[in-house]
């Protein structure tokens, strides 16, 4: 991360933002939930310092990069995705070959955290009372490897802008659509060909839920529901988008993006333990409209950025 990586002026704007949100998510957290989040940040600040940091580390725009985490991990514990979609934002910062991967990794422990917390809500294969996640697992599995091509092919300003563009659109659509709008289509065929779309859309954006979460909106799933299926879809393919990095791009891993994790991750298990706390609090359809409105800030931000 080089010293000029930092935007002054949308940066500024959006940390105060983002600590804002933070110190109010760590307010409502009941003691236990916070005491053991900020024992986390204490170890991950430890390490940190004990790290070798290159010339090149801006402390600043690291600052800005776990403020971001930190939104995105409470939108996610309350809602069971959207991680990466609010993630995104740290593309104002990092380059997307460090960033993506980086949002990938803190993805998983997001939802190590919440299958964790929400387990007995989970249920991988589909039976008479509930829809499970295997047959989108299996299609993700098909789409990740493409996806991530696109990561490699695609250029900076056409990445940020399109995925912006799409987050926008699709939130500003589910926002003001009618209840009535709905969709019928079902069945292990529809489930892998979403499965396969989320995991191509995934592999460049890190954000494989995205396509899964609107095909199971159209069709009326609840809350509850909806996270059987994101939740393990989302952990599998981020496993298998790393996994195929590491193989094919293993330069990426390097000692800073390893600083950067550390630095991060006690921020995102933070924010994770925060929304999960609030889960249970919130109305459905408040806790909707907040990540809709979260995900349309997130596009704007990167359509902002493709612009510039």
């Amino acid at each position: 991360m080089t010293s000029n990586a930092v935007k002054q002026g949308p940066t500024v704007g959006l940390a105060v933002a983002i600590a804002t949100f933070g110190v109010a998510g760590i307010a409502i957290a009941p003691r236990a939930v916070e005491d053991r989040a900020l024992a986390l940040l204490h170890v991950g600040s430890s390490l940190v310092a004990k790290l070798p940091i290159g010339s090149g580390f801006d402390p600043a725009a690291a600052a800005a990069v776990a403020l971001v985490l930190f939104l995105a991990g409470a939108v996610s514990g309350l809602s069971g995705f959207a991680f990466s979609a609010v993630a995104a934002c740290i593309l104002w910062l990092l380059p997307p070959l460090q960033a993506v991967p980086l949002i990938m990794l803190l993805s998983v422990c997001n939802q190590l955290l919440s299958v964790g917390a929400l387990r007995r809500e989970i249920v991988l294969r589909s039976t008479p009372e509930r829809e499970g996640a295997l047959a989108y697992i299996a299609g993700g599995f098909v789409g990740a490897p493409i996806g991530l091509g696109l990561l490699q092919a695609l250029p900076m300003r056409l990445f940020a802008g399109g995925l912006g563009l799409f987050l926008i659109i699709y939130s500003a659509l589910v926002l003001l659509k009618p209840e009535s709008l709905r969709i019928k289509l079902s069945g292990w065929k529809p489930a892998v060909a979403v499965g396969a779309t989320g995991g191509m859309i995934g592999g460049f954006s890190a954000f494989p839920g995205s396509i899964p979460v609107v095909y199971l909106g159209l069709r009326g799933l609840s809350k509850s529901e909806t996270r059987n299926i994101t939740q393990p879809y989302i952990l599998v393919l981020q496993l298998l988008s790393l996994s195929i990095l590491a193989l094919t791009r293993s330069t990426i891993f390097n000692t800073q993006f390893w600083l950067l994790w550390a630095l991060t991750l006690p921020a995102v298990l933070l924010g994770t333990s925060t929304g999960l706390t609030l889960y249970r609090r919130f109305s459905e359809v408040n806790f909707r409209r907040a990540v809709l409105i979260l995900l349309i800030v997130s596009g704007v931000s990167l359509l902002a950025k493709s612009l510039i």
